[in-house]
């Protein structure tokens, strides 16, 4: 062999040894387990398998459930549906389990804002802008109620996926953020009984949408991963 391709060789293996050594080392992820939360270390190169194991699978899954939805609103009540069917209520004296939105549509069963962070993942992957977030039943104190927020047809529109619970106008549409905070606004159960004096306080509280920014339910995929990572480690705001 000359010295030539030695040289390619020894070129190549020093990068390559540098990826191994990188892939192999320890980081740590959090996993909240009835409210009590623990760091598990496990081997980088197992938690970027793991990471594009759920970006895959969010993918196929959204396509199933609204591959033959023709509207915007069709995808979002598919993807409401879907999730009021398959992640229920937590099983009396199951624990409650916070790690990765996936796990949560695997095991079939959350808390009431993973039903919200489930529908809204799902939402961002069909196309539709959304997240989930918490609302105070009076200004800053008080109670707090997750909802999922979904921009639909131009405007917010809010879900309450683990009550399977949306809000209309007057007309019987879809009611947006600025309906329901001019009072237009009824409540529509899927199942349930739920009235609109069940929510009256949340909604005096609603505040107008301008942006998303980077939240859980938007950062699954790997793009939206590292940009939110870069913006972390240079504190961009």
């Amino acid at each position: 062999m000359n010295k030539g391709k030695k040289g390619l060789i020894f070129f190549l293996l020093i990068p390559a040894a540098g990826i191994l050594f990188l892939l192999n080392v320890n980081v740590t992820i959090r996993q909240g387990i009835n409210g009590v939360v623990k760091d598990v270390r496990m081997p980088l190169y197992l938690k970027l398998l793991d990471f594009f194991d759920r970006h895959y699978n969010y993918l196929n899954l959204a396509r199933a459930i609204t591959h033959n939805a023709d509207s915007e609103m069709d995808r979002a009540f598919k993807l409401f549906s879907w999730t009021i069917a398959n992640i229920r209520k937590v099983p009396e004296g199951f624990p409650v389990v916070d790690d990765h939105v996936w796990h949560i549509i695997v095991r079939g069963y959350g808390a009431s804002d993973q039903s919200q962070d489930v529908f809204t993942t799902l939402c961002n992957y069909s196309g539709l802008r959304s997240f989930f977030g918490l609302v105070y039943e009076r200004p800053g104190a008080g109670k707090r109620k997750a909802f999922s927020f979904v921009k639909i047809d131009g405007d917010w529109r809010v879900f309450d996926a683990h009550a399977g619970v949306y809000f209309v106008d007057s007309r019987g549409k879809l009611s947006s953020i600025s309906q329901i905070s001019s009072g237009d606004w009824q409540v529509k159960n899927t199942f349930g009984n739920k009235t609109r004096t069940d929510y009256e306080t949340y909604m005096a509280n609603l505040e107008g949408i301008n942006d998303t920014g980077f939240r859980r339910a938007n950062i699954q995929s790997p793009v939206k991963r590292l940009l939110f990572e870069i913006k972390e480690r240079l504190d961009l705001h």
